[in-house]
């Protein structure tokens, strides 16, 4: 049986052979316990590594945690209010920061016509891994009560400046009575 000063120099290339030395050494220890030990180390490794891919998955994996990606914006033209779009998974080819856009709502309505484009946003998608793409859109003081009755969810948005429907009304007819005259006196006939 070795003692405690006696050292046995072995020269080991491997993992294995680093093991399989251990167990040279005469220290009664059980064939099976050196796998044991490399089978726990890397199940608990394993373990860690898991945790991480499900942190990674859960919090979008990119540096904004998952949260709200946005380009930078640019000062709204004066006399606007901004109202944010929801314009879908893609943006309409033009549909970018600065762009010259109408407003409609969901029977193609022309709401407001020459807004601008001061921002666009990207939101992870409540189901699956797209982002939805809403633009921030200036639209003048003057079509913003058009704008605002409507449901932000039913507002679309299309590149350039379409003319904005105009509402005709014909008149009602008077409600005053209007005078009856006598007629004129005529002279009879001689």
């Amino acid at each position: 049986m070795p003692v405690l000063e006696d050292t046995v120099d072995f020269k080991v290339a491997t993992l294995n052979d680093l093991l399989d030395a251990d167990v040279r050494t005469g220290v009664p220890v059980a064939a099976d316990d050196k796998y044991k030990r490399w089978a726990f180390l890397s199940t608990g490794l394993a373990g860690m590594l898991l945790v991480a891919l499900i942190v990674a998955v859960v919090m979008g994996g990119g540096n904004d945690g998952g949260g709200t990606a946005a380009t930078k914006p640019v000062a709204a033209p004066p006399n606007t209010q901004p109202v944010d779009i929801k314009v879908g998974t893609s943006l309409p080819t033009g549909i970018e920061v600065n762009a010259k856009v109408s407003v409609l709502d969901q029977d193609n309505k022309v709401l407001a016509s020459g807004a601008t484009v001061i921002q666009i946003k990207e939101t992870p998608a409540t189901v699956g891994k797209n982002t939805i793409k809403t633009a921030v859109v200036a639209v003048s003081n003057d079509d913003y009560p058009d704008v605002s009755a409507v449901n932000l969810e039913d507002l679309r948005v299309r590149l350039g400046t379409l003319p904005k429907a105009t509402t005709t009304t014909t008149a009602a007819p008077s409600t005053t009575p209007t005078p009856i005259e006598p007629a004129p006196a005529t002279t009879p006939p001689s």
